[in-house]
């Protein structure tokens, strides 16, 4: 089966409501929405969607690259797409849209191309990154949402004690049941991370994500050993080497793994893979995708043992609107695999041309 026509174009998506972590405040998705079409017509769906500290501009970015090395994907087996030299969520894209095919060729999931037993759904978390007063708020909807498990983005405020208040805040609105971890995107020194998570021990977190910034694994390491509460690495995670790097160390106990990242669905895999046979857990989430990689992701979380942690791939709720017919909907901090082959998901015209731009094709 080889690739005889693709196509692509560019998205922009609003959130509900401004979303702000260490980074910076983020108010839309820009991504790129690729198919890849065969000699029977079947068509694979991939989504590139830039980390949003790319900065605006990022998925057009992808797009004139695409348009430079789409005449080597027209004609390529769809088992052995090249992608290297590709930027991590172009190939992510190829490497979603390949076994999305490749699955609906054999009428199965591409979770059951990942896996003989995959599971039919997955625990996800909520994502809460706003002001004090306002993360309290939204955590108590998360818990009236029916989740078990709400991550809140921390680092960003100027004090130990304002990070603390913070966290007491949401815990309270939680309650003691409801499972809690942080995400400092890497902002603190090694010494602040230390002393902020252990001021924050008391509230009993899940694991503290990313304290330090990702270069620095000698002391993300040092952060593990000097407190209680489990230690997650996230932007550490850009490759199947970096894993490894993490791994070798002992700088965490947690793999947060974002296929956009690593460069699609197949290498997420092998990180997790590698990170199972380490004792260490994976974690698979979203980059705020929108409904293609939020489906990704979500097949590829499937493909994980029973007793992975919640996964991040709720992100969908912060859009205003999407580029599928129906976003996969989450219950009771549950995610279900859509049903029918491939990723299971389906395009929505209308909502493609009032979000996304113009479309080009090759040949």
């Amino acid at each position: 089966m080889n690739v005889t026509a693709l196509s692509w174009l560019t998205f922009r998506v609003p959130l509900r409501a401004p979303f702000r972590t260490a980074n910076g405040t983020m108010t839309h998705r820009e991504g790129l929405l690729l198919r890849l079409i065969t000699a029977s017509g079947a068509v694979g769906l991939g989504e590139a969607s830039p980390h949003p500290a790319a900065g605006p501009g990022a998925a057009q970015e992808l797009g004139d690259v695409l348009a430079r090395v789409g005449p080597r994907l027209v004609g390529a087996d769809v088992e052995c797409l090249p992608q290297a030299g590709l930027p991590s969520p172009l190939a992510c894209a190829v490497d979603t849209a390949a076994l999305d095919l490749l699955a609906k060729e054999r009428d199965i999931s591409v979770a059951a191309l990942l896996s003989d037993q995959p599971r039919s759904g997955v625990g996800v978390n909520a994502t809460v990154g706003v002001e004090r007063d306002e993360a309290a708020d939204e955590a108590r909807a998360a818990r009236q949402a029916g989740f078990t498990c709400v991550k809140l983005k921390a680092g960003m405020l100027g004090s130990i004690e304002e990070e603390r208040r913070r966290v007491a805040a949401v815990r309270t609105a939680l309650g003691p049941d409801i499972q809690l971890r942080i995400d400092a995107n890497g902002t603190w020194s090694v010494e602040q991370a230390i002393a902020t998570i252990e001021a924050l021990e008391e509230y009993h977190l899940e694991f503290v994500e990313q304290p330090v910034a990702a270069g620095d694994l000698d002391g993300m390491r040092r952060v593990r050993q000097a407190v209680r509460t489990p230690i997650a690495a996230d932007e550490s995670i850009t490759s199947l080497d970096a894993a490894r790097r993490v791994l070798e160390l002992e700088a965490a106990q947690v793999l947060v793994v974002k296929p956009m990242v690593v460069g699609g669905l197949r290498p997420a895999k092998q990180i997790a893979d590698v990170a199972r046979e380490a004792g260490v857990a994976t974690v698979i989430t979203t980059t705020i995708d929108a409904g293609v990689g939020t489906a990704a992701a979500l097949h590829l979380a499937a493909a994980l043992p029973d007793d992975s942690p919640a996964c991040g791939l709720a992100t969908g709720l912060l859009l205003a609107g999407d580029i599928v017919i129906e976003p996969i909907p989450v219950r009771q901090s549950l995610m279900t695999l859509p049903g029918g082959p491939g990723l299971g998901v389906e395009l929505d015209a209308a909502r493609l041309e009032k979000y996304g731009g113009v479309e080009r094709t090759l040949p």
